[in-house]
């Protein structure tokens, strides 16, 4: 049972991040309902760790926040709910022309998303909060609590490893289909 100390901390995390929660999982699910429904368990899992957030207003809160979204949205789409298929395109931001928006032209984008997940956690959530979640380099370093160049430098790791990562299994598949 929570305490009214508890209730109040919960409500003023409620009201300060559920929309930017719901906004992190529309964008990984394209779904409002599923949206509303990771939103949901992501604050049924946060009411359960309360003594873990001391400072409702600090960056590391909002960071906790939003991972609990996406998170819970990224649990719906590994649970292989239907999913609308979404071109990366859409999702990749018109600031980084590279080699990885034409792979992602190609590609759905529940398999970029699959893609990213299979990362190391530091270039995983760099991708996710740049393209996924639309964040500037100064926000996520904000939110990370790292310097903007290493924020740089690892969206720059992680889009070479995922750009290697996608080839492959491009190469893995044609392979496949060759020898079948």
């Amino acid at each position: 049972m929570h305490s009214d100390y508890d209730r109040e901390k919960l409500r003023q995390l409620y009201d300060k991040y559920k929309n930017r929660m719901y906004i992190t999982a529309c964008k990984v699910l394209r779904d409002p309902q599923r949206a509303e429904d990771a939103v949901h368990d992501a604050f049924i899992a946060v009411s359960k760790h309360l003594d873990k957030i001391k400072d409702v207003d600090s960056v590391s809160t909002a960071a906790y926040m939003i991972k609990a979204a996406r998170s819970r949205a990224l649990n719906i789409v590994r649970m292989g709910l239907p999913e609308k298929e979404t071109p990366l395109d859409e999702a990749v931001a018109e600031r980084d022309e590279s080699l990885l928006d034409e792979i992602c032209r190609r590609e759905s984008y529940k398999e970029i998303v699959s893609a990213i997940l299979r990362l190391e956690d530091r270039y995983r959530d760099v991708l996710t909060f740049y393209y996924l979640n639309d964040l500037s380099v100064s926000e996520i370093a904000a939110l990370t609590s790292t310097r903007e160049n290493t924020v740089k430098q690892q969206l720059f790791r992680g889009r070479q490893k995922l750009i290697n990562l996608i080839k492959k299994e491009e190469d893995t598949y044609e392979k496949r289909e060759y020898h079948a």
